[in-house]
């Protein structure tokens, strides 16, 4: 999952109506999402969109390229995200800061992001040549970049499998409010759709965040070395 803004959400302004390829990436992920690749058709796709067929090969080319700009247009792709909390002059709770807001940003837009996070436990469920694309630059890219920000900021050489956990345990903070957003809603609606919410979970998980960093410092230099 990434973190730049859609290119036309589904709210814009009066005024600021979608384009046709705007309509079709909308229609596109709400469809997939449903009913998954091999369901969804472009006719359907065209329909939903009020769009002529023929603007999906114009667009696009395909039903799979249409596919894949899902994953890379969305919300963007994570490589400004990298860019931006990897900078070294970044305190370690102005980088993840920085991470976590990217991470969450996209809450912003309600149903659309549940949609995506859909859209990804199809394609986990239902595999295509997309699932491997999406883990290389969606998944590898950022995780391996925050593990260098925490060797950094803890003083080590490199990579260990305990700091792989302390990777994963952060990334969690974030993705466990995108995996549980229906039930954030169905139980306590406003800490997502209220004004600010979406801000309040950046500055607290980041604390969290940092109190899991402290845990690790801790645990290492304890006389059995925490056993990374």
């Amino acid at each position: 999952m990434s973190s730049t803004r859609p290119t036309s959400p589904p709210d814009a302004p009066a005024g600021e109506a979608p384009t046709a390829r705007e309509r079709l990436l909308h229609a596109a992920l709400r469809l997939f999402a449903e009913q998954g690749y091999a369901k969804t058709s472009i006719r359907a796709i065209a329909q939903a969109a009020q769009a002529n067929v023929a603007a999906v090969s114009y667009y696009f080319g395909d039903k799979a390229a249409l596919y894949a700009a899902l994953f890379s247009e969305s919300f963007g792709d994570m490589q400004p995200l990298v860019d931006a909390f990897s900078r070294e002059e970044l305190s370690l709770r102005e980088a993840l800061h920085c991470y976590l807001e990217g991470m969450l940003e996209p809450l912003e837009h309600g149903e659309m992001a549940r949609q995506f996070v859909r859209l990804h436990i199809r394609e986990m469920l239902e595999p295509t040549s997309q699932w491997e694309h999406e883990i290389e630059t969606g998944v590898r890219v950022p995780h391996e970049a925050l593990v260098r920000l925490l060797a950094r900021h803890l003083g080590l050489s490199g990579p260990d499998d305990g700091l792989e956990r302390l990777a994963f345990s952060i990334t969690g903070l974030a993705m466990q409010i995108w995996c549980q957003q229906d039930i954030v809603l169905a139980l306590r609606p406003q800490l997502l759709d209220a004004p600010g919410a979406v801000q309040a979970w950046v500055q607290r998980l980041t604390e969290y965040a940092l109190a899991l960093v402290a845990a690790e410092a801790a645990l290492r230099a304890a006389p059995a070395g925490g056993r990374p």
